[in-house]
């Protein structure tokens, strides 16, 4: 399968997801956490009432973690600005709050504090972190080891545990981008996309319906399947075992179309059948998959079918007029 969307891939390494909302991030960073510590290790610092002290979560380890997504994510100064700006905020809550969290930690001494981010690009980040944590350390907190050190960490030093989460299913959240107009466009002006539809667009409305009609419906499954594409292969990369139960369910389905055939002999109909036959199956086989993502995959592969003609119209047969 073709990847129409690709995550970014700096330095090389394992394809990360650099763009998320605050609380997102917080809730993915926090199954990181847990992976890495243990569930029982981990406890979460609710903000509800009068704040969180500046920690979402501490492990009995004696890890203080913080979270934090930069708005920005293409700008690196300005990615790592914020990043200084964020750590330089919430790393002298340790102190500010020593009361509290030393009732939080109850004996437990804090050996790191680590800013946890998607995304590491800037080593002047690290740089005004550590030194940050040097004067935090210098304080003599009561709940801080001698060894105590501040650090930003990123998705990469987690590979292991987003492995493991998408091994289980639960990767990071969907973040599926529609493909832009110009992406359509130029897939339905390739010959071997475009041309397909058009022929059976062609045959199935009839000799009278104008050629910007046609172009318009042949545009809409062009459409479909890039975002079908884009969603498949974010389930391939981030949920494993859902994109193995939706691609068997999609193999089933096309494998029951070819031998048996559809059961009406009108477009319209047809593709109806299909549609619901579909989102019937990937239903039962993806109980959890959002039902909005389910039927962009149904359409999405009805207009994959189209293009590699498991499902056509023969000549004369008229689709109803929206």
């Amino acid at each position: 399968m073709n990847a129409l969307f690709k995550l970014d891939e700096p330095g090389g390494n394992m394809a990360i997801r650099r763009e998320w909302k605050g609380d997102e991030w917080q809730e993915f960073a926090l199954q990181l956490v847990q992976r890495r510590h243990g569930p029982e290790n981990v406890q979460i610092v609710p903000d509800k009432v009068k704040g969180d002290a500046g920690l979402e979560f501490f492990t009995t380890c004696g890890c203080l973690y913080q979270c934090y997504a930069p708005e920005e994510v293409s700008d690196v100064a300005k990615a790592a600005s914020a990043m200084k700006a964020k750590a330089g905020r919430d790393l002298p809550k340790l102190e500010k709050n020593k009361a509290i969290i030393e009732k939080l930690l109850s004996g437990t001494q804090a050996r790191r504090w680590i800013l946890l981010c998607p995304f590491l690009d800037n080593k002047e980040v690290v740089a005004s972190i550590r030194a940050r944590g040097v004067t935090i350390k210098a304080s003599n907190l009561v709940f801080l080891t001698p060894d105590f050190e501040a650090l930003c960490h990123s998705q990469l030093d987690f590979q292991a545990e987003i492995e493991q989460l998408r091994a289980m299913s639960l990767g990071p959240p969907l973040s599926v981008v529609p493909p832009t107009a110009d992406q359509v466009k130029d897939a339905a002006g390739s010959t071997e996309i475009g041309a397909r539809i058009d022929d059976k667009l062609s045959r199935a409305l009839g000799p009278k319906v104008q050629a910007g009609q046609i172009a318009a419906r042949r545009d809409q499954y062009v459409k479909a399947h890039l975002h079908r594409e884009n969603t498949l292969e974010q389930l391939r990369e981030n949920h494993a075992v859902l994109w193995e139960r939706a691609f068997e369910t999609i193999e089933a389905e096309e494998a029951r179309l070819i031998a048996v055939g559809a059961i009406s002999t009108i477009p319209g109909q047809q593709l109806q059948e299909s549609m619901a036959r579909i989102e019937s199956s990937l239903a039962e086989a993806l109980p959890t998959l959002n039902p909005g993502l389910r039927t962009r995959i149904a359409l999405g592969t009805v207009s994959d079918w189209l293009i590699r003609c498991p499902l056509d119209f023969p000549e004369g047969d008229q689709l109803e007029q929206p």
